[in-house]
């Protein structure tokens, strides 16, 4: 690092794979966590608008409760799925807003201080949020409001993108220029296979023990995602200082972050790691966006149960989870397609899915989208092992804290823009959030192109030397 710190190596003294480094694991389980909550979560939100803010009798608000929907709801659907959007909406902003501000400085700060402070105090927040909502849970009088306020403890301590920041920085530390696309993928895979399993298992846990047992499950796999993260995984660089979050607002870190980043650079690298940012930026409003959004679009589209979504939602999932390995051992290999263009290829698909929810009347409408966009996980990590294959070892961890510092702002501006459309189109449209989201990935598509094209222009014949080895 070149700061008044001096450079830091990567810490060689780590096994290949051992438990010591295998941050897999606790993203895992937080994944598992995350997603076995948010259905449980979702009926309780809507049930609670319903009461509290609506104020509609108990009778017939308590079958939002259940995971199975029936007709008893039909006539307060639109009320109150549109309060809820709106609860959700000032949710997903607080909890995004302290993140994006701190991703600045935490990933310059990591460069000096370790990857690992990163990931166990995101872990840590975690936790704590999810103790916060089994006392949410417990307390039937409270309203919908109060939700939010179970999301600062995660809010402060970075979020998931200070999380994933930190995990991207240590895989990229332990990993070689020749199996990064396999470690990035197999990060992403991991968070893709606890959201599956978490959404298998969600609606029949919320039958068996009810959403506040669910919920203290939960509390539970997050305690011990961090428990593990702070006890056995190892600091990825050598000679990271101890201490030091009296620094994290430094702003000398941050000026360096920025200056190498953005210095000139052959091959218009430095052009195309903003059109990568951007393009990373739009997918992430995309993706946060349509994600919270989702449930409640089949359930006004096609009348879908809880069950009926989880099941869609972990045969999606899986689909790109196995997309994923089988994209990058066998596809990209095999026909040795470059990671832009692949990555291109991704997101094409998606629109395509898009396109089939957009006119979805069935339920094989969602599942053809799912299997067309078998590969549309593969993006996020084509771009950084890109990144990772182009650019000098020691600047690599510092262009995906500024790239995770963009996609930090995301979060930010996708419930604004994505919820407020859905609340407004919501009796006419309601596949209007996807008709958005295949114009960002159509502008997502047109950017790589211009990075494709440089990387035609200039560094072709060094990656292809990359690739080859």
């Amino acid at each position: 690092m070149s700061s008044e710190y001096g450079a830091l190596d990567v810490n060689v003294n780590l096994p290949k794979r051992a438990v010591s480094n295998t941050i897999e694991l606790p993203l895992f389980l937080n994944m598992v966590a995350v997603s076995l909550s948010g259905a449980a979560l979702g009926n309780v939100i809507l049930y609670r608008s319903c009461v509290h803010a609506l104020n509609f009798p108990e009778e017939e608000c308590r079958p939002f409760l259940s995971p199975v929907k029936n007709n008893e709801t039909n006539h307060l659907e639109a009320d109150v799925q549109r309060y809820a959007t709106f609860v959700s909406t000032v949710k997903m902003v607080l909890e995004a807003v302290v993140p994006a501000f701190l991703s600045f400085f935490l990933g310059a700060w990591s460069d000096t201080y370790g990857r690992k402070p990163l990931m166990v105090w995101s872990l840590l927040g975690s936790a704590i949020t999810s103790m916060l909502l089994v006392i949410f849970g417990l307390m039937d009088n409270l309203g919908p409001w109060w939700y939010i306020a179970t999301v600062i403890p995660f809010s402060l301590t970075g979020g998931y993108v200070v999380l994933f920041t930190g995990a991207y920085c240590y895989v990229s530390d332990t990993s070689t220029r020749e199996n990064t696309s396999l470690r990035m993928t197999m990060v992403d895979a991991t968070a893709s296979s606890g959201s599956v399993i978490g959404s298998l298992l969600s609606s029949y846990l919320i039958l068996y023990i009810g959403n506040v047992y669910l919920l203290l499950l939960t509390s539970t796999l997050n305690v011990f995602s961090y428990a593990f993260t702070n006890i056995y995984i190892k600091e990825s660089l050598n000679g990271a200082l101890q201490g030091g979050s009296w620094r994290v607002f430094d702003l000398l870190l941050v000026k360096d972050m920025f200056r190498e980043c953005f210095k000139r650079r052959p091959d218009h690298k430095r052009t195309q790691i903003i059109l990568i940012s951007i393009t990373k930026f739009l997918l992430i409003i995309v993706l946060y966006g349509t994600s919270s959004l989702e449930y409640l679009f089949t359930r006004t589209q096609l009348h879908w149960s809880l069950q009926d979504f989880t099941k869609y939602s972990a045969l999606s999932t899986s689909l790109s989870f196995v997309g994923g390995f089988f994209g990058i051992m066998v596809v990209q290999k095999i026909l040795g397609i470059g990671d832009i263009s692949f990555a291109i290829f991704a997101i094409l698909s998606t629109i395509a899915e898009y396109v089939l929810k957009i006119c979805a009347i069935s339920w094989w409408y969602m599942y053809l989208g799912a299997l067309i966009s078998l590969f549309k996980g593969l993006s996020s990590a084509l771009t950084r092992s890109y990144i990772s294959k182009i650019l000098p070892s020691e600047d690599v961890a510092k262009i995906f804290a500024l790239v995770c510092g963009f996609e930090g702002f995301a979060p930010l501006l996708a419930p604004l823009i994505y919820n407020s459309l859905y609340a407004a189109t919501l009796a006419t449209l309601p596949g209007a959030i996807y008709i958005l989201s295949s114009i960002f990935s159509l502008v997502c598509v047109v950017m790589l192109g211009f990075v494709q094209y440089y990387y035609w222009r200039g560094s072709g014949a060094n990656y292809q030397r990359i690739n080859s080895d």
